[in-house]
Protein backbone atom coordinates (compact mmCIF):
# COMPACT_ATOMS: atom_id res chain seq x y z
CA UNK A 1 0.00 0.00 0.00
CA UNK A 2 1.63 3.11 -1.28
CA UNK A 3 1.06 6.51 -0.15
CA UNK A 4 0.84 10.04 -1.71
CA UNK A 5 3.59 12.94 -1.26
CA UNK A 6 0.12 14.47 0.47
CA UNK A 7 0.38 11.72 3.29
CA UNK A 8 3.95 12.70 4.30
CA UNK A 9 3.73 14.72 7.57
CA UNK A 10 6.69 16.72 9.45
CA UNK A 11 8.22 16.07 13.00
CA UNK A 12 6.92 19.76 13.88
CA UNK A 13 3.92 18.91 12.31
CA UNK A 14 3.62 15.48 14.44
CA UNK A 15 4.51 18.10 17.79
CA UNK A 16 1.17 19.74 16.87
CA UNK A 17 -0.47 16.45 16.52
CA UNK A 18 -0.12 15.11 19.66
CA UNK A 19 0.20 17.75 21.51
CA UNK A 20 -3.33 19.28 20.74
CA UNK A 21 -4.84 15.27 20.71
CA UNK A 22 -3.79 14.77 24.23
CA UNK A 23 -4.12 18.53 26.23
CA UNK A 24 -8.01 19.35 25.93
CA UNK A 25 -9.36 15.75 27.29
CA UNK A 26 -6.72 15.27 29.48
CA UNK A 27 -6.75 18.29 31.38
CA UNK A 28 -10.72 18.11 31.50
CA UNK A 29 -11.58 14.67 32.45
CA UNK A 30 -8.47 13.33 34.22
CA UNK A 31 -7.86 16.06 37.22
CA UNK A 32 -10.87 15.53 39.11
CA UNK A 33 -9.80 11.29 39.43
CA UNK A 34 -6.65 12.54 40.43
CA UNK A 35 -7.77 15.02 42.71
CA UNK A 36 -10.00 12.50 44.43
CA UNK A 37 -7.09 9.88 44.91
CA UNK A 38 -4.14 12.37 45.64
CA UNK A 39 -5.77 15.02 47.37
CA UNK A 40 -3.73 18.48 47.40
CA UNK A 41 -0.77 16.20 46.45
CA UNK A 42 -2.64 15.30 42.61
CA UNK A 43 0.35 17.84 40.87
CA UNK A 44 3.10 15.02 41.63
CA UNK A 45 0.51 12.70 40.31
CA UNK A 46 0.54 14.51 37.41
CA UNK A 47 4.10 14.81 36.97
CA UNK A 48 3.91 10.60 37.19
CA UNK A 49 1.52 10.54 34.66
CA UNK A 50 3.46 13.08 31.98
CA UNK A 51 6.42 10.86 32.69
CA UNK A 52 4.43 7.78 32.00
CA UNK A 53 2.91 9.18 28.80
CA UNK A 54 6.62 10.45 27.63
CA UNK A 55 8.15 7.00 28.13
CA UNK A 56 5.38 5.38 25.91
CA UNK A 57 5.87 7.95 23.08
CA UNK A 58 10.52 7.36 23.46
CA UNK A 59 9.41 3.23 23.17
CA UNK A 60 7.21 3.80 20.27
CA UNK A 61 9.33 6.24 18.56
CA UNK A 62 12.18 4.13 18.98
CA UNK A 63 10.27 0.88 17.34
CA UNK A 64 9.43 2.85 14.62
CA UNK A 65 13.09 3.66 14.04
CA UNK A 66 13.90 -0.10 14.19
CA UNK A 67 11.30 -0.95 11.58
CA UNK A 68 11.53 2.11 8.86
CA UNK A 69 8.64 2.75 6.74
CA UNK A 70 6.31 0.17 8.60
CA UNK A 71 3.20 0.52 10.58
CA UNK A 72 2.55 -1.76 13.86
CA UNK A 73 0.40 -3.92 11.13
CA UNK A 74 3.88 -4.22 9.01
CA UNK A 75 6.02 -5.42 12.06
CA UNK A 76 3.43 -7.03 14.15
CA UNK A 77 3.61 -9.75 11.67
CA UNK A 78 7.11 -9.67 10.88
CA UNK A 79 8.29 -9.85 14.66
CA UNK A 80 5.22 -12.12 16.00
CA UNK A 81 4.66 -14.03 12.78
CA UNK A 82 1.48 -14.27 11.02
CA UNK A 83 -1.17 -15.70 13.44
CA UNK A 84 0.62 -13.91 16.28
CA UNK A 85 0.44 -10.46 14.86
CA UNK A 86 -2.82 -10.96 13.35
CA UNK A 87 -4.37 -11.55 16.82
CA UNK A 88 -2.18 -8.56 17.81
CA UNK A 89 -3.51 -6.03 15.36
CA UNK A 90 -6.92 -7.22 16.24
CA UNK A 91 -6.60 -6.43 19.65
CA UNK A 92 -5.41 -2.75 19.15
CA UNK A 93 -8.14 -1.99 16.41
CA UNK A 94 -10.44 -3.61 18.82
CA UNK A 95 -9.56 -1.22 21.12
CA UNK A 96 -8.97 2.00 19.10
CA UNK A 97 -12.89 1.49 18.39
CA UNK A 98 -13.80 1.50 22.01
CA UNK A 99 -11.75 4.28 22.91
CA UNK A 100 -12.88 6.09 19.65
CA UNK A 101 -16.77 5.59 20.95
CA UNK A 102 -16.11 6.63 24.48
CA UNK A 103 -14.42 9.87 22.98
CA UNK A 104 -17.75 10.56 21.04
CA UNK A 105 -19.55 9.81 24.12
CA UNK A 106 -17.69 11.47 26.07
CA UNK A 107 -17.77 14.54 24.35
CA UNK A 108 -21.47 14.94 23.44
CA UNK A 109 -22.69 14.38 26.99
CA UNK A 110 -20.06 17.33 27.76
CA UNK A 111 -21.76 19.58 25.03
CA UNK A 112 -25.87 18.76 25.74
CA UNK A 113 -24.88 19.06 29.83
CA UNK A 114 -23.15 22.61 29.57
CA UNK A 115 -24.46 23.84 26.16
CA UNK A 116 -27.12 22.41 24.03
CA UNK A 117 -29.48 21.28 26.92
CA UNK A 118 -32.34 18.77 25.89
CA UNK A 119 -30.40 18.24 22.79
CA UNK A 120 -30.23 14.29 21.41
CA UNK A 121 -26.95 13.21 22.38
CA UNK A 122 -26.99 11.99 18.22
CA UNK A 123 -26.52 15.72 17.12
CA UNK A 124 -23.00 16.40 18.48
CA UNK A 125 -21.80 13.17 17.70
CA UNK A 126 -22.82 13.38 13.91
CA UNK A 127 -21.40 16.51 13.38
CA UNK A 128 -18.07 15.59 14.85
CA UNK A 129 -18.13 12.87 13.02
CA UNK A 130 -19.22 14.11 9.76
CA UNK A 131 -16.31 16.70 10.17
CA UNK A 132 -14.00 14.19 11.36
CA UNK A 133 -14.64 11.94 8.27
CA UNK A 134 -14.44 14.60 6.10
CA UNK A 135 -10.40 15.66 7.38
CA UNK A 136 -9.36 11.85 7.36
CA UNK A 137 -10.60 11.37 3.65
CA UNK A 138 -8.79 14.01 2.65
CA UNK A 139 -5.58 12.67 4.18
CA UNK A 140 -3.02 12.59 7.56
CA UNK A 141 -1.37 15.57 6.24
CA UNK A 142 -5.08 17.40 6.35
CA UNK A 143 -5.32 16.76 9.84
CA UNK A 144 -2.01 17.80 10.35
CA UNK A 145 -2.84 21.19 8.84
CA UNK A 146 -5.75 21.10 10.84
CA UNK A 147 -3.23 20.58 14.31
CA UNK A 148 -0.99 23.45 13.35
CA UNK A 149 -3.66 26.00 12.71
CA UNK A 150 -5.68 25.07 16.18
CA UNK A 151 -2.15 24.05 17.95
CA UNK A 152 -1.23 27.60 19.61
CA UNK A 153 -4.47 28.47 20.42
CA UNK A 154 -5.44 25.19 22.04
CA UNK A 155 -2.36 25.47 23.99
CA UNK A 156 -2.97 29.49 24.76
CA UNK A 157 -6.69 28.37 26.01
CA UNK A 158 -5.57 26.07 28.46
CA UNK A 159 -2.30 28.10 29.52
CA UNK A 160 -3.89 31.98 29.82
CA UNK A 161 -6.76 30.74 32.89
CA UNK A 162 -3.35 29.24 34.40
CA UNK A 163 -1.63 32.47 34.61
CA UNK A 164 -4.84 34.65 35.39
CA UNK A 165 -5.32 32.31 38.24
CA UNK A 166 -1.70 32.95 39.92
CA UNK A 167 -2.89 35.92 41.67
CA UNK A 168 -4.82 33.77 44.08
CA UNK A 169 -2.94 31.15 44.69
CA UNK A 170 -2.84 30.08 47.82
CA UNK A 171 0.25 27.81 49.44
CA UNK A 172 -1.92 26.73 52.17
CA UNK A 173 -4.49 24.62 49.79
CA UNK A 174 -1.24 22.06 49.15
CA UNK A 175 -0.04 21.80 52.65
CA UNK A 176 0.75 18.93 53.68
CA UNK A 177 3.00 18.43 51.30
CA UNK A 178 3.51 14.01 50.63
CA UNK A 179 2.50 13.61 54.09
CA UNK A 180 -0.86 12.29 53.60
CA UNK A 181 -0.60 10.37 50.44
CA UNK A 182 2.98 8.34 49.80
CA UNK A 183 4.69 6.72 46.86
CA UNK A 184 1.72 4.16 46.34
CA UNK A 185 -1.09 7.08 46.49
CA UNK A 186 1.01 9.35 44.20
CA UNK A 187 1.20 6.57 41.52
CA UNK A 188 -1.96 5.19 42.02
CA UNK A 189 -3.47 8.93 41.28
CA UNK A 190 -1.34 8.81 38.28
CA UNK A 191 -3.06 6.16 36.41
CA UNK A 192 -5.91 8.41 35.23
CA UNK A 193 -3.86 11.06 33.42
CA UNK A 194 -0.88 8.33 32.35
CA UNK A 195 -3.79 6.57 31.06
CA UNK A 196 -5.15 9.62 28.77
CA UNK A 197 -1.53 10.25 28.09
CA UNK A 198 -0.93 6.84 26.94
CA UNK A 199 -2.94 6.79 23.76
CA UNK A 200 0.11 8.40 21.85
CA UNK A 201 1.09 4.58 21.30
CA UNK A 202 -0.37 5.26 17.86
CA UNK A 203 2.76 6.75 17.18
CA UNK A 204 3.37 3.70 15.94
CA UNK A 205 0.74 4.05 12.87
CA UNK A 206 1.84 7.67 12.59
CA UNK A 207 5.49 7.56 12.19
CA UNK A 208 4.97 5.61 9.43
CA UNK A 209 4.34 8.94 7.72
CA UNK A 210 6.74 11.01 8.93
CA UNK A 211 8.85 11.81 5.78
CA UNK A 212 12.33 12.12 7.97
CA UNK A 213 11.35 9.59 11.04
CA UNK A 214 14.46 10.58 12.80
CA UNK A 215 13.30 14.20 12.87
CA UNK A 216 10.26 13.22 14.99
CA UNK A 217 11.29 11.36 17.69
CA UNK A 218 12.20 14.86 20.35
CA UNK A 219 8.46 16.41 18.49
CA UNK A 220 6.45 13.48 19.48
CA UNK A 221 8.10 13.17 23.16
CA UNK A 222 7.52 16.80 23.50
CA UNK A 223 4.26 17.09 22.46
CA UNK A 224 3.56 14.63 24.97
CA UNK A 225 5.53 16.23 27.94
CA UNK A 226 4.06 19.50 26.79
CA UNK A 227 0.58 17.81 27.32
CA UNK A 228 1.52 16.60 30.24
CA UNK A 229 3.21 20.02 31.86
CA UNK A 230 0.03 21.81 31.23
CA UNK A 231 -2.50 19.54 33.18
CA UNK A 232 0.47 19.50 36.05
CA UNK A 233 0.31 23.32 36.04
CA UNK A 234 -3.46 23.36 35.62
CA UNK A 235 -3.37 21.11 38.75
CA UNK A 236 -1.36 22.73 40.93
CA UNK A 237 -3.60 25.69 39.96
CA UNK A 238 -6.52 23.97 40.91
CA UNK A 239 -5.55 22.88 44.19
CA UNK A 240 -3.81 26.15 45.04
CA UNK A 241 -6.76 28.49 44.16
CA UNK A 242 -10.36 26.34 44.62
CA UNK A 243 -9.12 23.54 47.30
CA UNK A 244 -8.44 19.45 46.60
CA UNK A 245 -11.69 19.60 48.52
CA UNK A 246 -14.06 21.51 46.09
CA UNK A 247 -11.88 20.38 43.50
CA UNK A 248 -12.78 17.06 44.20
CA UNK A 249 -16.61 17.52 44.28
CA UNK A 250 -16.89 19.04 40.68
CA UNK A 251 -16.88 16.78 37.71
CA UNK A 252 -14.25 19.71 35.85
CA UNK A 253 -12.34 21.24 38.05
CA UNK A 254 -10.93 23.13 35.28
CA UNK A 255 -13.91 24.93 34.16
CA UNK A 256 -14.69 25.08 37.67
CA UNK A 257 -11.52 27.20 38.09
CA UNK A 258 -11.81 29.01 34.24
CA UNK A 259 -15.23 30.41 35.38
CA UNK A 260 -13.50 31.42 39.11
CA UNK A 261 -11.47 33.98 36.85
CA UNK A 262 -14.55 35.10 35.10
CA UNK A 263 -16.20 35.73 38.03
CA UNK A 264 -13.64 37.95 39.65
CA UNK A 265 -11.55 38.95 36.92
CA UNK A 266 -12.85 41.71 33.87
CA UNK A 267 -12.60 38.26 31.64
CA UNK A 268 -16.07 37.40 31.27
CA UNK A 269 -17.59 34.10 29.35
CA UNK A 270 -14.24 32.78 29.30
CA UNK A 271 -15.04 29.60 29.98
CA UNK A 272 -16.92 29.79 26.57
CA UNK A 273 -13.87 30.29 24.35
CA UNK A 274 -12.19 27.31 26.29
CA UNK A 275 -14.97 24.93 25.10
CA UNK A 276 -14.62 25.86 21.90
CA UNK A 277 -10.86 25.59 21.82
CA UNK A 278 -11.46 22.06 23.63
CA UNK A 279 -13.62 21.22 20.59
CA UNK A 280 -10.81 21.87 18.47
CA UNK A 281 -9.12 19.49 19.95
CA UNK A 282 -11.50 16.99 20.35
CA UNK A 283 -12.04 17.35 16.94
CA UNK A 284 -7.90 16.49 16.34
CA UNK A 285 -8.09 13.09 18.43
CA UNK A 286 -11.08 11.92 17.10
CA UNK A 287 -9.60 12.35 13.44
CA UNK A 288 -6.26 10.71 14.90
CA UNK A 289 -8.59 7.87 16.20
CA UNK A 290 -10.37 7.48 12.66
CA UNK A 291 -7.23 7.30 10.77
CA UNK A 292 -5.57 4.71 12.33
CA UNK A 293 -8.85 2.84 13.00
CA UNK A 294 -9.35 3.13 9.05
CA UNK A 295 -5.57 2.15 7.74
CA UNK A 296 -5.02 -0.58 10.33
CA UNK A 297 -8.34 -2.07 9.16
CA UNK A 298 -7.69 -1.43 5.84
CA UNK A 299 -3.85 -2.73 6.11
CA UNK A 300 -5.38 -5.96 8.39
CA UNK A 301 -7.82 -7.10 5.49
CA UNK A 302 -5.20 -6.21 2.47
CA UNK A 303 -7.43 -2.90 1.44
CA UNK A 304 -6.13 -0.90 -1.23
CA UNK A 305 -8.34 1.96 -1.01
CA UNK A 306 -7.72 2.40 2.78
CA UNK A 307 -10.07 5.20 2.66
CA UNK A 308 -13.48 2.71 1.84
CA UNK A 309 -12.82 1.61 5.58
CA UNK A 310 -14.28 5.04 7.04
CA UNK A 311 -17.33 4.11 5.99
CA UNK A 312 -17.68 1.11 8.27
CA UNK A 313 -15.57 2.36 10.70
CA UNK A 314 -17.14 5.70 11.39
CA UNK A 315 -20.91 3.82 11.60
CA UNK A 316 -19.20 0.94 13.98
CA UNK A 317 -18.19 4.41 16.33
CA UNK A 318 -21.24 5.57 16.00
CA UNK A 319 -22.72 2.86 17.60
CA UNK A 320 -20.70 1.87 20.22
CA UNK A 321 -21.38 4.89 21.56
CA UNK A 322 -24.51 4.14 22.65
CA UNK A 323 -23.56 1.10 24.58
CA UNK A 324 -22.51 3.39 28.07
CA UNK A 325 -26.13 3.93 29.28
CA UNK A 326 -24.72 7.68 31.34
CA UNK A 327 -21.95 9.47 32.15
CA UNK A 328 -21.32 6.91 34.89
CA UNK A 329 -20.22 4.21 32.74
CA UNK A 330 -18.30 6.05 30.08
CA UNK A 331 -16.29 8.60 32.25
CA UNK A 332 -16.04 6.84 35.25
CA UNK A 333 -16.47 3.09 34.88
CA UNK A 334 -14.57 2.54 31.69
CA UNK A 335 -11.53 4.23 32.65
CA UNK A 336 -11.70 2.79 36.11
CA UNK A 337 -12.40 -1.25 35.29
CA UNK A 338 -11.10 -1.24 31.68
CA UNK A 339 -8.81 1.61 30.73
CA UNK A 340 -6.61 1.88 33.76
CA UNK A 341 -6.44 -1.90 34.45
CA UNK A 342 -5.91 -3.35 31.13
CA UNK A 343 -5.77 -0.69 28.08
CA UNK A 344 -2.49 1.08 29.72
CA UNK A 345 -0.56 -1.70 31.44
CA UNK A 346 -1.06 -4.24 28.18
CA UNK A 347 -1.33 -1.75 25.24
CA UNK A 348 0.03 1.20 25.98
CA UNK A 349 3.27 -0.35 27.98
CA UNK A 350 3.65 -4.29 28.09
CA UNK A 351 3.15 -4.81 24.13
CA UNK A 352 5.20 -1.65 22.92
CA UNK A 353 7.94 -2.84 25.18
CA UNK A 354 7.70 -6.52 23.76
CA UNK A 355 7.68 -5.19 20.39
CA UNK A 356 10.64 -2.65 20.99
CA UNK A 357 12.85 -5.65 22.38
CA UNK A 358 11.94 -7.97 19.59
CA UNK A 359 12.85 -5.38 16.83
CA UNK A 360 16.26 -4.84 18.59
CA UNK A 361 17.05 -8.70 18.28
CA UNK A 362 16.28 -8.74 14.97
CA UNK A 363 18.30 -5.81 14.17
CA UNK A 364 21.50 -7.70 16.22
CA UNK A 365 20.71 -10.84 14.00
CA UNK A 366 20.63 -8.77 10.67
CA UNK A 367 23.62 -7.32 11.75
CA UNK A 368 25.76 -10.54 12.59
CA UNK A 369 23.97 -11.96 9.50
CA UNK A 370 26.13 -9.41 7.84
CA UNK A 371 29.27 -9.41 9.74
CA UNK A 372 29.46 -13.34 8.64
Amino acid sequence: MRESDSMAITGKQLFWLISTMQVGMTVLLTINPMILISRQDAWMSSVLAGLIGMFVAWVCSRISLLMPGMTLVDYARSLLGSWLGNALIVLYLVQWYSVLAIILRQYSELIVGSALLKTPMTVPMLGMLFVAVYAVHSGLVTIARCSQIFGPFILLGIAVPILLSLRDFDLRNLQPVYQDTGWMTLIHGSLPTGTFLGDCVMLIFLFRFVAKPATGVRPAILGVGIAGLLVGAATLLIVGVISAARAAGSTYPYFQLVRYISYTDSFQNLDAIVVALWISGVFIKISLYLFVSAYGTSQLLGVRRWKRSLWIIAPLALGLAYIPRDFIQSSVQFPQNIAIPFILPFYYIGMPIVLLGLAKLRQVRLERGRQD
